[in-house]
């Protein structure tokens, strides 16, 4: 198959000298490749290397054909729909599918995130290579289903960054960016991520193996000196009975302390780096970062109000939000999710429920449990601060316990002073779970609206284990099907 895009030797540095990535090696064909790897690691940089964006510090990128790139944020323009297509979108079934729905008379800034992130794909789909960056961010369900189509159907290539995995899981190739370089797997997701958890146990074992000698040869070496020592003893002994002179007892103590030392320390020395070399094999493919933390809040009683409403309705202008006004009663500890199609209100309610002001009508009542509420852009935290500072200001805890929190949290050494208008999207959810769950009170009630937009795809499953055993309420806005599975959510409510 022809290559639509050739990499030899591809090395970028940042401009504070730091080597992000170097001698990359790597070909796109014209069809549909993912790539992915942990959060931060470069992967939104390469796309502007390969788009040409950005130039490499060394290396070259051949291209056969022009790409496009697909950014995963641009910020609505103040004109009409229509305004904004002119110069840009060719006409095509699929983009007039992405545009169904949309009134291309209304401002751009007015359209909700999801509908500005199908206008802007209709913008891009010529007949080009595309570089796509989280392109299912925002999508409601039926968005969704248009882009899958036309991820398949697209026949001029595709290289998609994508933590969603419905997306993932129909790609043709995989290219991992990782801290060992950059990897081609062309055999499909699935049997990339059958291969990454194979490479992952046979390390482990293999660190296991190396841990269990290392003790062996601690325990042998033990045992070698206690025997010495008593030989030593024997003979300080034996030359105290023969008259021995002190000069040459001297000596011998000396030649006895120096063999005691000695003892089969180069095995102990092989033992021990044969752990490191495992440990960090082990590290290298553990390439994506785990957050932990204790999440485990009291169970709510089954009767406890979480929240409820009767005959509940916004209005915006002379229109109400919702078509049929809203009727709900959670109590307990829900783990429900909130759905509906791209500007149905769905982050409305839960801004209304947390006590924001609206024209409405009917009752809103919430409950009275502690709540730890993160929106896409995490609010919570104060752009001008450090995490520690951020996390500080609302505990309790020593500087020592915050600091050895946030290592919990991957914010490790001087990072924790590393002020959030700086940090990725993982990094920011990462910091504002810090502020919340290192609060004074820890929270009853967990509200998450679209946490999988920033999250890389081990902390997406690491999250869902969390909310899985957390023993509180959960209220969770997203449009990502498997991670509500994942999570537990058994009850959906629809605006």
């Amino acid at each position: 198959m022809h290559s639509a895009i050739t990499a030899h030797g591809v090395t970028f540095e940042l401009p504070n000298g730091r080597t992000l990535f170097e001698n990359l090696n790597f070909t796109l064909d014209v069809k549909l490749t993912a790539l992915v790897g942990p959060n931060g690691i470069g992967k939104t940089t390469l796309a502007k290397l390969i788009s040409g964006e950005l130039s490499p510090s060394s290396g070259v990128i051949r291209k056969g054909k022009s790409v496009a790139f697909f950014h995963q944020r641009e910020n609505p323009k103040e004109i009409a729909v229509q305004d904004y297509l002119s110069s840009r979108y060719v006409w095509s079934i699929l983009g007039a599918k992405l545009l169904e729905d949309i009134d291309q008379t209304l401002l751009c800034s007015h359209l909700s995130g999801g509908q500005w992130m199908r206008v802007r794909l209709a913008a891009v789909m010529h007949e080009q290579f595309l570089i796509l960056d989280e392109p299912s961010n925002d999508l409601d369900r039926d968005a969704k289903k248009i882009l899958l189509n036309f991820l398949r159907e697209y026949q001029h290539g595709i290289l998609l960054i994508s933590h969603d995995r419905e997306f993932l899981n129909i790609c043709n190739d995989v290219l991992e960016l990782s801290n060992r370089g950059i990897e081609k797997c062309g055999n499909g997701f699935e049997i990339y991520e059958r291969q990454k958890a194979w490479e992952r146990e046979n390390s482990r074992i293999d660190l296991g193996r190396a841990k269990r000698e290392r003790d062996r040869a601690k325990a042998d070496r033990v045992l070698q000196v206690e025997r010495q020592g008593k030989r030593n003893r024997q003979g300080k002994e034996a030359g105290v009975k023969t008259g021995m002179s002190k000069i040459l007892i001297g000596a011998r103590k000396r030649h006895a302390q120096t063999t005691t030392g000695k003892i089969d320390s180069s095995t102990m020395e092989r033992a021990n780096d044969r752990v490191k070399a495992a440990a960090e094999a082990f590290n290298e493919i553990k390439i994506d970062p785990v957050m932990y933390t204790d999440l485990m809040a009291s169970e709510i009683p089954k009767q406890k109000l979480v929240a409820e409403a009767q005959d509940f309705n916004v209005q915006f202008g002379d229109k109400w939000l919702y078509k049929n006004d809203l009727n709900f009663s959670w109590r307990g500890s829900i783990r429900l999710a909130i759905k509906g199609a791209n500007g149905s209100g769905k982050s409305t309610l839960v801004k209304a429920l947390l006590g924001e002001c609206f024209k409405t009508k009917g009752k809103l009542k919430s409950g009275k449990q502690p709540v730890l509420y993160l929106d896409q852009r995490c609010a919570i935290l104060d752009d001008s601060k450090s995490v520690f500072e951020n996390a500080r200001n609302v505990t309790a805890m020593s500087e020592r316990d915050v600091r050895n929190n946030l290592a919990k949290l991957l914010f490790f050494g001087d990072s924790v002073f590393q002020e959030v208008r700086s940090l990725s999207g993982g990094e920011r959810l990462r910091a504002a779970l810090a502020r919340g769950l290192l609060s004074k009170k820890k929270p009853e009630l967990i509200i998450f609206d679209e946490p999988t937009n920033n999250l890389d795809l081990f902390n997406i499953r690491f999250l869902e284990g969390l909310i899985a055993d957390y023993k509180g309420a959960v209220v969770i806005i997203s449009h990502d099907e498997l991670f509500l599975n994942k999570c537990g959510v058994n009850q959906i409510f629809y605006v």
